[in-house]
């Protein structure tokens, strides 16, 4: 692929070379599948050695082609090839057929209970081809099926009390699937490029991954015509047990970093594979410091077992089949790992008070520049200069103390190419930001206003719909998430103003200005340079936080800055220069994956054993899903003539000023529609360009009168039913307690008369005009108790944002003023 940098000022892309760009053709092309053989191949031994275990394909064996039970003979004998390639729905005898096993095989009846249904006369009158559930699953494992499970035994010379197991698929064939998903097929970059606001191109942007220095750089050493489909990981322990059990699960979830940032962070995309499980053994060493780095260690193994395949694309590159059917020689790097503090420290071989990017220690982490970068060379030169055996533990960790290691002796990112922990470690925004404002800033706000007066005026703020209202305060919130933490960080620079310190109010809204700009989807260098001087602002003014007693431990004040999450602030504007915006590397889509990948399968199962049955449920899911989406595409209309284009939107006036695309989000293309709707991914009804469209109609082609109107950024959306119709503005005005309710409509009036086209605000002083007496030529008005806003994103205007409801009544017993 050639590299490119894009104008937004210009609104046109300039290649540096002269090959030129692939083009997505909007066309889907599929092929007929073939039935996989089902062959299960006879379980390891448990004792291999390491050397086999990465080598010897017999030392695994696959899951993924397996359900409780089996008719073998099912559907085999008396099969002609005709009826397969006729029946788009085989095994299944038609379409209703395969509805009603789809609506089966995902519901959470037993299999006592799909039998009853199975047994009722009105089901029998159907003629279904199975009539109980094993004929039923026999159907369902006739699928086509995804990348496969395997399950491998990880040998290990330190006792433990049960073997170690890891649960893995190839993540080349994972990565493959999710490039060749259809879903995804108009939501895919392959061109790394560099995006600039002005034609000088001295003011650049960061969005998507490719945006950045390191997909630039790694173009620049990949043959010519090569593609970089770059891999996005995540990995973070999860309860599967709800208050017992304390059963715990830790997947290893894989991304494609070419998918658009906005369709891979949505959580209803399903962009994130579930690629292994990793062992969480549980060793009998009697020191609790050494159970640690073995932990440690062994996850670098499973890693290095599991992305092995993936270390070879990266290196000598793979063919992929596009969504659209075309064929490129694709190359895998790592892009991004996605992982908490503690994780992080852990991948990149230091221990908890070192920072995982700089070489900077607990000593340094209140300082206000950022320390030098410690790069994988440093790392793996001071794990060279050990030459302590590995396996004497306690005289290994005692040599890696020297160079502030944990013990790891062989990374796995080692012999990853382009693999460089500080470029693809990242800081995190839910732990990073939102959880460093609640561990810490907030902590700081309730010791200096005090618990009680905060919390009071916490509960006095007016209730808001679509906000949290804390009516109890914030002071004794338990199991907080992320969600209240950004709901708190609205609220805090207000609340603590007159009541606190100006000195301390100073630091705690420079953290809140980098809370609230490294959110931005296209940070550029103007923003990113706010960035740094509102972290030196906070590092200038913190000493008010100790002077205050603010910084408190459990018994007496601190006086020192030992907080990592301080110290990761300082490398959000050199991640950003090499991954793209920091937004999109957050974990909120991985939670949300453990709960479909992990929670839901676990809660199938009869709590023994869950590995090996999440591995079967998600198999079961995958062949379900594929199925449909393959059915649906080829059943659809459209289908049949891919060379339908998109309907054509009418040009607007070249003398309109209107920097705006209201019209991005909506799916003008009958596939795009489909696929969305396919993916379950909530469409944003746009009011902006059906304001607009009403906007160009005459009067005479209104059924009724419009009811959507555009002031500035935020569009209005009136319901068609009315809530009080008719009624007169003085009764208006004593209902709701409005006593200047007239002279307002007439001032509002006559300003829109003199400047129409002019947004001006209603509620804005009013200046009585000796000329232009209060006078209405209406007498009775409508009101609506509820209105939709819409407005755009603050960082991007092109985002049309959800909107939002705004529920108004007259004044009553409990709202004096309504």
């Amino acid at each position: 692929m050639s590299k490119v940098w894009e104008n937004i000022y210009q609104g046109q892309q300039c290649y540096l070379t002269s090959e030129p760009a692939p083009n997505i053709v909007p066309q889907l092309h599929f092929m007929e599948v073939q039935l996989p053989q089902r062959y299960v191949s006879p379980p390891a031994s448990d004792t291999h050695s390491e050397d086999q275990l990465q080598s010897n394909e017999n030392d695994f064996w696959n899951i993924g082609n397996d359900f409780d039970s089996l008719n073998d003979d099912f559907g085999v004998a008396g099969e002609s090839l005709e009826e397969k390639k006729d029946n788009l729905f085989y095994p299944f005898a038609s379409k209703e057929e395969w509805e009603v096993a789809d609506y089966l095989l995902h519901s959470f009846l037993s299999m006592a209970a799909i039998d009853e249904f199975l047994k009722l006369r009105m089901i029998q009158n159907l003629q279904l081809s199975f009539s109980n559930t094993r004929e039923l699953r026999s159907h369902a494992e006739m699928l086509p099926s995804g990348p496969s499970w395997k399950c491998q035994t990880i040998p290990s010379i330190h006792p433990t009390k049960l073997p170690i197991r890891l649960f893995w698929r190839d993540p080349v064939e994972c990565l493959e699937s999710l490039f060749s998903n259809p879903l995804f097929h108009n939501k895919l970059n392959f061109i790394p490029r560099c995006v600039y606001k002005t034609a000088t191109q001295l003011l650049r942007v960061y969005s998507e991954w490719l945006t950045g220095d390191s997909a630039w750089d790694m173009q620049s050493q990949y043959p010519r015509g090569a593609t970089i489909l770059s891999t996005v990981l995540s990995s973070d322990k999860t309860n599967i047990t709800t208050m017992t059990g304390a059963r715990i699960a830790h997947p290893l979830l894989l991304d494609l970093a070419n998918i658009h940032m906005h369709t891979h962070t949505k959580l209803s995309s399903k962009a994130f594979m579930l690629t292994a499980l990793l062992p969480i053994p549980a060793y009998l060493h009697p020191n609790q410091c050494m159970r640690g780095m073995l932990e440690d260690c062994l996850v670098h193994v499973c890693l290095l077992i599991i992305l092995k395949p993936l270390m070879i694309a990266a290196e000598v590159g793979i063919m992929m089949s596009d969504p659209v059917g075309n064929v490129q020689h694709c190359f895998t790097p790592l892009a991004a790992y996605i992982i908490d503090t503690l994780e992080a420290a852990m991948l990149a071989c230091m221990r908890r008070k070192i920072s995982p990017f700089t070489m900077a220690s607990y000593l340094q982490f209140g300082d206000h520049f950022r320390h030098p970068t410690c790069t994988c060379a440093i790392t793996l030169a001071q794990l060279a200069s050990i030459t302590v055996d590995p396996n004497d533990l306690e005289a290994y960790f005692e040599a890696c103390a020297e160079h502030r290691l944990n013990g790891v002796y062989a990374p796995f990112w080692e012999g990853f190419p382009h693999a460089d922990p500080p470029i693809f470690l990242t800081p995190e925004p839910l732990h990073h930001w939102h959880k460093e404002f609640y561990d810490h800033d907030l902590q700081w706000c309730l010791k200096v206003v005090g618990a009680q007066e905060l919390d009071f005026r916490f509960s006095i703020l007016q209730p808001i719909t679509g906000y949290h209202h804390f009516a109890g305060g914030i002071s004794k919130l338990k199991q907080v998430t992320g969600r209240v933490h950004r709901n708190i960080q609205r609220y805090i620079v207000g609340l603590i103003s007159g009541v606190a310190p100006r000195r301390f109010v100073i630091p705690i809204r420079a953290l809140m200005d980098v809370w609230y700009l490294v959110q931005c989807p296209a940070p550029d260098d103007d923003l990113l340079l706010c960035i740094d001087q509102s972290l030196l602002t906070f590092h200038e003014n913190k000493n008010i936080i100790m002077m205050l007693g603010a910084w408190m431990g459990v018994k007496k004040p601190i006086n020192n800055w030992f907080i990592p999450k301080l110290e990761l602030l300082q490398s959000i504007t050199s991640s950003t220069h090499k991954v793209g915006a920091l937004i999109q590397w957050s974990v909120d889509a991985t939670e949300h994956a453990h709960v479909s990948e992990i929670k839901d399968p676990a809660q199938c199962i009869n709590n023994n054993d869950y590995d090996p049955h999440i591995c079967r449920h998600l198999d079961h899911e995958e062949k379900l899903r594929c199925f449909a989406i393959t059915t649906t595409l080829k059943s659809h209309p459209k289908s049949h003539d891919l060379d339908c284009s998109p309907v054509d939107v009418p040009k607007e006036d070249e003398g309109e000023e209107d920097d705006i695309d209201y019209d991005k989000r909506e799916p003008s293309d009958p596939w795009t529609a489909l696929l969305e709707e396919m993916n379950h991914m909530c469409i944003t009804t746009n009011y902006f360009s059906k304001a607009k469209q009403f906007a160009t109609l005459s009067c005479r082609e209104f059924a009724y009168p419009p009811q959507m109107f555009i002031g500035g950024t935020t569009a209005i959306h009136l319901n068609y039913d009315l809530s009080r119709g008719g009624v007169k503005v003085e009764d208006i005005s004593i209902d709701y307690n409005i006593l200047d309710l007239h002279v307002t409509l007439s001032d509002f009036l006559q300003r829109d008369a003199r400047a129409r086209g002019v947004v001006h605000e209603v509620a804005s002083r009013r200046r009585p005009l000796i000329d232009c007496p209060p006078i209405l030529p209406f007498n009775r008005v409508q009101v609506w108790h509820s209105v939709c806003l819409q407005q755009t994103s603050f960082h991007d205007s092109s985002i049309i944002l959800p909107a939002q409801t705004i529920h108004t009544s007259p004044s009553g017993p409990g709202w004096p003023k309504g």
